[in-house]
């Protein structure tokens, strides 16, 4: 079985989207709901927990401390499971999980989420996929939070486009640019620069409390491109030029 398409280094759909509609409503029916708050913190780096997390549309970033501060690893979404590593290996959490975005959540104790994974060899399957991934993912963290903001912030939009397609996921689009912002650990302005961008590339519209992607294929290419060593440039290539721009009257910012 297959996950949702692939958008740039070989990621990896959220873990419900790895299973099958039979495996999904089981491992759900384990658990429970809850609804989260922004800026709540789900896990602590350093503490012990005895419980995993299904995101169902609450958005968070994963971070780690330092003598400086915090430093940003990766960011999650609907569909995305969380406490899985210390559920493997019985050690305290490696990193801090705070939300960005306030939503639902499923909580499974270990006991009710091994129960249920004894009974799916697909869902065992998808953890395996989901541990590996982000080991190769933690890996390559510190080259992520260097890379340009238009291609961080291309994948965010991306990776929540294909996950809310998959019908397996009750999430929804982006709509302000300081959520982006706190998602990926940049500033306002950045992401509004390279919202700019890919608005004036036609690949996303934006508007008062909206963010949509409306040329997903080409969003796609850009990330394809990318991952293939071709930087992305400041303006589109002379071959392949953007979509007229407006008149100065009807330009704004995205909001």
């Amino acid at each position: 079985m297959t996950g949702p398409p692939r958008t740039g280094r070989s990621t990896l759909g959220p873990f419900l989207s790895l299973l099958r509609a039979e495996e999904r409503r089981d491992l759900l029916e384990a658990g429970t709901v809850h609804g989260v708050a922004a800026r709540s913190r789900i896990y602590a780096e350093g503490r012990r927990s005895a419980k995993v997390v299904v995101l169902l549309t609450a958005y968070v970033k994963v971070v780690r401390g330092t003598r400086d501060g915090e430093r940003w690893i990766a960011y999650r979404g609907p569909g995305d499971i969380l406490g899985e590593l210390s559920l493997v290996d019985g050690l305290p959490h490696s990193a801090t999980v705070r939300v960005v975005r306030a939503g639902r959540v499923a909580v499974l104790s270990y006991e009710a989420f091994d129960q249920v994974m004894r009974r799916y060899e697909g869902i065992r399957t998808a953890l395996l996929r989901v541990v590996v991934h982000r080991l190769r993912e933690a890996d390559r963290s510190d080259g992520a939070a260097r890379e340009p903001t238009l291609l961080r912030v291309a994948r965010l939009l991306g990776r929540a486009e294909h996950g809310s397609g998959s019908g397996a996921l009750d999430g929804t689009p982006f709509r302000y640019q300081h959520e982006i912002a706190e998602m990926l650990g940049v500033s306002r302005s950045s992401v509004v620069r390279a919202l700019t961008e890919l608005r004036r590339r036609g690949i996303v519209a934006t508007g008062h409390g909206s963010i949509r992607v409306v040329r997903l294929e080409s969003l796609d290419a850009l990330l394809a491109a990318s991952d293939e060593g071709a930087e992305a440039p400041d303006r589109p290539p002379a071959a392949l030029p953007g979509p007229r721009e407006a008149p100065e009257s009807r330009r704004r910012d995205p909001r």
